[in-house]
């Protein structure tokens, strides 16, 4: 991985994102010795970043939905399952 000042970022950030994005290179970007933010390509942003929030997303949701069902068990537990399917479909 190779990394890179805040200055040096701005005067080359063509040829960086073309090295990015082509090459898959990975680029810590720095700033008084300290590392601040990668650089990485959009695939990989999309591979690992989104595909992780997106999962977290999924989990929070199906607890949200034990949680209602939980709390709805006395409701909802004599609907027949097919039969409700059946007459939404029936009344488009």
């Amino acid at each position: 991985m190779k990394t890179i000042t805040a200055i040096d970022l701005r005067k080359k950030l063509g040829s960086l994102l073309d090295e990015v994005s082509q090459k898959g290179e990975q680029i810590i970007i720095s700033r008084a010795n300290k590392p601040l933010a990668v650089m990485i390509s959009m695939e990989e942003y999309q591979e690992k970043v989104l595909k992780k929030n997106r999962e977290k997303r999924l989990k929070k949701l199906l607890s949200q939905m034990d949680r209602w069902k939980r709390n709805h068990a006395k409701e909802t537990g004599n609907i027949d399952i097919v039969h409700a399917i059946r007459e939404i479909r029936d009344g488009r």
